[in-house]
């Protein structure tokens, strides 16, 4: 709400749409990753596909105009549906069965919790530095932590079905 009402100066319609704009890029996702059946070499696809969040997130946070803010949302929003299908896909395709059901439990922790922990750095973070710089920091600190991962984790970086 910060954001449609002090930097990108829309109302209560307006802020709708930024609401709804990472949906709407999900679905978008969605449906081209349905209609794919191929998709070849997931592992350096997934960690693109977060590199792209943190770095839409982080121009989100730069922008000061409407139109370029739902652009970049509904461009976090088909990021992380790509590679939240490609996450679940690789988790279910490589744990072994007996240990599905536990992989499934500790998954969900992390997709449950990591969020709600997520919004209460963002707000210390928005704070102490103001609101645009903390979620410039924060989509630059997710896409950095994904070259880390790729770095350190070279299987991940060179997955293949």
């Amino acid at each position: 709400p910060i954001f449609a009402d002090r930097i990108v100066h829309v109302d209560a319609s307006g802020l709708g749409l930024l609401y709804a704009a990472p949906a709407a890029g999900s679905v978008l996702m969605g449906v081209m990753a349905s209609s794919t059946t191929h998709l070849r070499r997931q592992g350096p696809v997934l960690l693109g596909s977060v590199i792209v969040y943190g770095l839409a997130t982080a121009a989100f946070g730069l922008s000061q105009r409407f139109w370029l803010s739902l652009a970049l949302l509904a461009l976090t929003g088909a990021a992380d549906t790509l590679s939240a299908v490609i996450r679940n896909t690789i988790r279910q395709l490589n744990t072994p069965d007996a240990l599905r059901g536990r992989m499934t439990a500790v998954n969900s922790l992390f997709f449950i919790g990591g969020p709600q922990l997520g919004e209460v750095e963002a707000g210390l973070a928005a704070q102490v530095l103001g609101v645009a710089p903390s979620v410039v920091l924060g989509g630059l600190a997710c896409a950095a932590c994904v070259c880390l991962v790729a770095w350190r984790v070279p299987q991940l970086r060179q997955h293949d079905r």
